[in-house]
């Protein structure tokens, strides 16, 4: 849709590429997410159903066509080595597939009757896994705005309405793609200072629950005006 209507997007390439797949481990998740940064990129594995996990690794460009054409059980071995054994040993790993990692943002986010959201809009590195986030939000406050305008009986599709949208998304979705796209860099650059830096600051957060409690709550969507269904009240 966003092709169609030839909106303009600004854009730019990561030097990485998205290896995903979904990978079955010895131990339980229980929930719980879990991210690595390595000296190629940020490595995410995130629960699933049936005890599996979804493979997020970002590596630079480079690397992804000798890591693609790993047999199954190499790939394993050096996926390992890179996650640890937080989950016990890794068994099974499915299809994978690469995505090339590049930031888009939108230079428009309405026109008349038309509203972009989620990755239509924006796409964002998932060094923080936020994009799938940033797109229910998105989602949250149009459904907020449309449900109002049916109360009221009033046009769905006017551009005030639109702009009201535009306005109540644009604060929370720069700030995470500022945070991202300055994560996603910083985690990237090689320099041993930056490198020691950037883990004296991951230290540093694990050791100051208060600070850690605000940067959760901010990639969480709960700073801010906050639409009906993100504090859990119904549109109707």
């Amino acid at each position: 849709m966003r092709g169609r209507l030839a909106i303009p997007l600004q854009e730019r390439s990561y030097g990485q590429t998205a290896i995903i797949a979904n990978v079955t481990a010895e131990q339980p998740h229980q929930g719980i997410a879990y991210e690595r940064f390595t000296d190629s990129g940020p490595l995410a594995m995130l629960p699933m159903t049936e005890g599996r996990c979804s493979l997020v690794w970002s590596a630079r460009d480079d690397q992804v066509a000798d890591i693609m054409a790993l047999a199954d059980d190499v790939f394993l071995q050096r996926l390992q080595h890179r996650f640890g054994y937080r989950l016990g040993q890794l068994q099974r790993v499915g299809r994978r597939v690469a995505y090339p990692l590049r930031y888009r943002q939108a230079t428009e986010s309405v026109r008349p009757r038309i509203a972009l959201i989620g990755n239509a809009a924006h796409a964002i590195h998932p060094v923080t896994g936020q994009g799938y986030n940033l797109g229910l939000r998105d989602v949250a406050v149009l459904a907020d705005l449309l449900a109002d305008a049916a109360r009221e009986r009033s046009d769905p599709g006017e551009m005030a309405l639109l702009n009201r949208y535009t306005e109540w998304r644009h604060q929370d979705q720069r700030r995470v793609a500022l945070i991202t796209d300055s994560l996603a860099r910083l985690f990237a650059n090689p320099l041993p200072p930056l490198r020691f830096a950037r883990n004296l600051g991951l230290l540093g957060l694990d050791a100051l629950p208060g600070l850690k409690h605000l940067v959760a709550r901010q990639f969480m969507g709960l700073n801010g005006r906050l639409p009906r269904l993100a504090r859990g009240i119904p549109l109707r």
